[in-house]
């Protein structure tokens, strides 16, 4: 299976290879000199495969990928940056400490996941009081203008992010534990939808917005981002030596994590979902054969109401109504007429998916009329050969162009650094995901 993974790693990235260090049976690869172990390689796909079952072939390259990305913020100097060095201290500092108490981690605990959103201004470690004053008065004008109503999101769009802004990505899961206290202190007091009044970290001043929050080894949403998949190992019973070994890596993984994810903040954060309409747009125009259909779909709603004269009235009204505007229009036509129960069911329907779609608009099939609401009419169009818009497969376009993205940022990485892999250390890979 291995070398299965091997080959298939040399095909799908094109790299060059080498066995000249052959002889060093525990360096799976080196970018431009630096070493990385087999060990190394085993302590991530560990915790990978424990949430996942991910396969070698699919996690050799990803892993690669985020060690390019490691070397490439190393070449650019950004863990000599204070904020970072602040951070990754404190997260390492925090890892220290519970080896110290003794609270080791196993695979099969709970963590707390939190996502949130967050308007940051930073200061160096070392700011004057002027700077401070600035700052303090930026997020004043900040706090004032949520309170005044002001969506958050609309806020956090409108001011200019700083150079090297901080490493939390938006929108993304990450576990509480990789939270500086500052961060933490703030998002447990705060219920899901609610802001933070301002306040200080080492890293600067801020408002933070919680968007959800939720227990679990893995949370259901989180992303292949390193910096936020850190899962502690089962070490109950391991030798002092290799206890020393283990949190030794623990250690490197927090600082690769958060220069990773300065790296993916510096180069789009496609990731936590900040990708434009207009880029999303881009990519279908350009992929559109991509999305082509085997079977016709139909693009509108299917509406339940009492009778034919409830849905006259009905058509007039979402005839001229945008598809994503259906919902509220029906929400204040049943206000004005609270005596006309009316049901709706909107997206994209294949053939064969909705007896009402298949007999209304597709002409085959029956449907058994519901006894509350008896008739039913449809309002839409009929796609043939694909979707009209990213918007009908935004999901999948999301998804493709994220890895067209990683593609394309690979392949400029690759050429920036001299890869070697040792192709013979590879069938000593432990495959199983399993210590």
């Amino acid at each position: 299976m291995c070398r299965i993974a091997w080959l298939f790693l040399c095909l799908l990235m094109g790299l060059k290879f080498s066995v000249s260090y052959a002889e060093d049976r525990r360096v799976l690869f080196r970018i431009d000199g630096e070493e990385t172990s087999v060990e190394e390689f085993e302590h991530y796909y560990t915790q990978v495969y424990a949430a996942s079952r991910v396969s070698v072939e699919q996690f050799l390259p990803h892993f690669l990928y985020y060690k390019l990305k490691v070397a490439d913020a190393k070449r650019q100097s950004w863990d000599t940056i204070t904020d970072f060095r602040l951070q990754c201290s404190a997260l390492q500092n925090e890892i220290l400490k519970s080896e110290e108490r003794g609270v080791l981690q196993k695979q099969d605990t709970l963590l707390n996941w939190v996502r949130f959103r967050q308007i940051s201004f930073l200061l160096p470690q070392h700011a004057s009081s002027e700077q401070e004053r600035v700052a303090r008065q930026r997020i004043d004008s900040v706090y004032t203008a949520l309170k005044n109503g002001i969506p958050f999101e609309k806020l956090a769009q409108s001011y200019v992010k700083a150079p090297l802004p901080s490493p939390y990505l938006d929108g993304e899961w990450i576990p509480e534990r990789c939270l500086i206290k500052e961060f933490t202190g703030q998002l447990n007091t705060l219920k899901k939808g609610n802001y933070s009044a301002p306040f200080f970290s080492p890293l600067g001043i801020h408002i933070v917005y919680l968007l959800d929050r939720r227990q679990g080894v893995y949370s259901s949403g989180a992303t292949a981002n390193m910096a936020v998949q850190k899962v502690a190992n089962s070490v109950s019973t391991e030798r002092t030596d290799s206890l020393l070994n283990k949190t030794r890596m623990e250690l490197c993984q927090v600082a690769d994590g958060l220069l990773a994810a300065y790296w993916d903040k510096r180069h789009g954060g496609t990731k936590s979902g900040n990708i434009s309409d207009k880029e999303l747009q881009s990519y279908f125009e350009s992929h559109k054969n991509d999305y082509a259909w085997d079977l016709p779909h139909f693009k509108g709603g299917v509406i339940h109401c009492l009778n034919k004269k409830v849905a006259s009235k009905l058509k007039k009204r979402l005839k001229k109504c945008p598809l994503n505007k259906w919902n509220e229009e029906i929400s204040a036509f049943s206000q004005e007429n609270p005596e006309w129960k009316v049901v709706v069911e909107t997206g994209l329907f294949q053939i064969g998916t909705n007896p009402y779609v298949d007999k209304l608009a597709f002409k085959c099939g029956h449907f058994t009329p519901r006894t509350d609401l008896p008739y039913a009419f449809v309002l839409g169009k009929r796609l043939k050969k694909g979707p009209e818009d990213f918007q009908d497969v935004r999901n999948e376009v999301q998804r493709d162009y994220r890895l067209w993205t990683e593609r394309t940022q690979m392949e400029e990485l690759k050429r920036g650094f001299r890869i070697e892999i040792n192709q013979d250390i590879l069938k000593t890979v432990n495959c199983s995901g399993k210590k």
